[in-house]
């Protein structure tokens, strides 16, 4: 047995589902827009849309982090790390009128600034002979300089004895100075020994200068020949450093004598 259709009690239930459906639906449209809008909190804004140059609408992007302020068109060196290719310069903006408006450190000058050069070094002395010079095996050269009382300067090149061998042979049997101007002896710590003029075909004229370049005394000095047994020996007032030989009488010329002194540029 079945209920008529207009019966009140079929009618009551089904005006309750029908309420229930309705709060059912509520409910869900309601959960789904309090997700949306939370989730849509949680993302970046939409963008905007802006006019370009030509008119036409264009998505702006958010600006990127502030970096270092401009400096002008202040010149980079550049760099071996790296095989980019070089940023181009860019140039300070225009001052403005407005009061409010903040301006950043003065630019850097772009103009170029004189810088005074180094000092160069002294040249040494080459080892090549020079014109007219004719090198004597076993010995160096090597340019001194004279400084005179009244600080006249002159300045030659020798040639060099500055070991035991080259000390022990000097001039002997050599006819002139093979083009230079004298010959130096060179000691490692000052000395008191004398010269002699064994197997020297030439007269010489010797100075004597002590560890500080000082003239300490200078003789003239005659060849002795081979057969004599005890040549005569020639030595200095002082201690000496260094002693120099030139041909006998031309220690004047180059500015040797008392109050002189001997360095090595």
């Amino acid at each position: 047995m079945t209920a008529p259709a207009d019966d009140p009690t079929i009618v009551e239930t089904r005006r309750r589902r029908v309420t229930w459906l309705r709060r059912l639906i509520w409910i869900v449209l309601l959960v789904g827009i309090v997700a949306f809008l939370v989730e849509g909190a949680d993302n970046p804004p939409d963008p905007t849309l802006v006019p370009d140059e030509t008119g036409a609408e264009a998505a702006s992007e958010p600006a990127p982090p502030d970096g270092p302020e401009d400096l002008g068109a202040a010149a980079v060196m550049p760099t071996t790390t790296t095989s980019d290719p070089p940023a181009a310069p860019t140039t300070a903006p225009p001052a403005t009128s407005n009061p409010g408006a903040t301006t950043g450190p003065n630019p850097v000058p772009s103009a170029p600034t004189t810088v005074a050069a180094p000092t160069p070094a002294p040249v040494p002395p080459t080892t090549a002979p020079a014109a007219g010079r004719r090198p004597l095996p076993g010995f160096d050269e090597v340019a001194f300089r004279i400084t005179r009382p009244a600080g006249d300067v002159t300045n030659g090149v020798a040639l060099l004895a500055d070991d035991g061998a080259s000390r022990g042979r000097g001039l002997m049997e050599q006819t002139d100075l093979r083009g230079y101007d004298a010959m130096v002896f060179r000691f490692p710590a000052p000395s008191e020994g004398g010269f002699f003029m064994r197997n020297t075909l030439i007269p010489l004229s010797i100075a004597f200068f002590d560890a500080g370049g000082r003239f300490v005394s200078s003789a003239d000095m005659e060849p002795c020949p081979d057969e004599v047994e005890d040549c005569p020996t020639t030595g200095a007032d002082g201690p000496y450093l260094h002693a120099i030989e030139v041909a006998q009488g031309d220690l004047p010329g180059l500015g040797i004598g008392p109050g002189a002194d001997l360095s090595f540029p």
